[in-house]
Order: structure tokens, then C-alpha cells, then sequence
């Protein structure tokens, strides 16, 4: 009898320690083409980029009230969002500079596309969850900026923070 436990746990330590390989290289493209970030303690190094692109976000932050910044990943008021989209860093550049025109009026205008230049750095692509603001938009079919209205919240922004914009 206690052979056969002892072959037991022998056999149960071997199956620990071993790994599966299959499919583990496809599921790693999954999680890096969707940008996924662990919640360990271990963060990337930004690259000057980067940063120069959160300096912007925080300096936008602080000196209005339509862009903040959010823990990566929490749960917000609109949630779920009515639509998603995502954006190029080119597309963003151009709702930055929209959204700092319309709202940030005390900011140079000068300042203002520095500003926007920056801010867009951080990544390639940005996903956009999108909560309609009915009130403003049902009536508003002829705006060619509908797109720029409602809540969008940019989720897990180099998988450290959401950063929302309340147009």
C-alpha cells in the first residue's frame, strides 16, 4: 500500500512540473495583439515617447474638466458603452486638437498643438468605447462632428490607465 502511494505522489509531482506547449505561441500573439497587461508588479519601461505622450495627457488633465485619467481597466459610469471603434494615432491627433479648440480656449493655440502632438504618442492604435450622450446627439444628424460627442473612454492606454474625454 505504501507503494502505491508513494508512486501516486510521484506521479502527481511529474504531471506539476511538466508544461503544455501546444497552442501556447498562438495564444501569446492573442494577448500581445490585444495589448493585454498583466496586474503584476512588473511594468514596462516607457519609451520617451511615451512619457513626453502622459506628460501631455496629465497637462491636458489638470487644466480643464473634459479629459482625466482613470486606473487602467475599472469599470465607468457609462458602463457598457453604447458603441467601440478604433482610432489611429493620426485619428486622434485630429479629436485632440478638436477637443482642446472647443474646450480649452485658455490654452495658446500654439500650445494647444504641441499639446495634441504629444498626447497621441503613447500608442499606434487607440480602441474608443463610446457612451452616447442622447440628450445632445438625437437631434443632431447634420453635425459632421457627431462622432465627437457623448463619453469615449480609451481603455488601458499602455495597459496603465483609461483615459476619458466628455466631449
Amino acid at each position: 500500500m505504501k507503494k502505491l502511494i508513494l508512486l501516486f505522489v510521484i506521479y502527481c509531482f511529474v504531471l506539476s512540473c511538466t508544461t503544455v506547449q501546444e497552442g501556447t505561441d498562438q495564444n501569446q500573439d492573442l494577448i500581445n495583439s490585444e495589448n493585454f497587461h498583466s496586474n503584476n508588479d512588473e511594468v514596462s519601461v516607457l519609451t520617451i515617447e511615451q512619457e513626453a505622450a502622459f506628460n501631455a495627457l496629465n497637462s491636458i488633465q489638470v487644466q480643464g474638466h473634459h479629459l482625466y485619467s482613470t486606473f487602467s481597466g475599472i469599470d465607468h459610469d457609462c458602463f457598457p458603452p453604447d458603441t467601440s471603434f478604433v482610432i489611429s494615432k493620426d485619428e486622434f491627433l485630429i479629436a485632440m486638437e478638436e477637443l482642446l479648440s472647443r474646450y480649452y480656449t485658455d490654452i495658446l493655440p500654439e500650445q494647444q498643438a504641441k499639446l495634441a502632438a504629444k498626447a497621441v504618442l503613447a500608442q499606434e492604435n487607440y480602441v474608443v468605447l463610446k457612451c452616447i450622450d442622447y440628450s445632445t446627439e438625437l437631434g443632431n444628424e447634420v453635425n459632421a462632428n457627431v462622432q465627437m460627442s457623448g463619453t469615449w473612454i480609451l481603455p488601458k492606454v499602455l495597459g496603465r490607465r483609461d483615459v476619458i474625454i466628455e466631449w
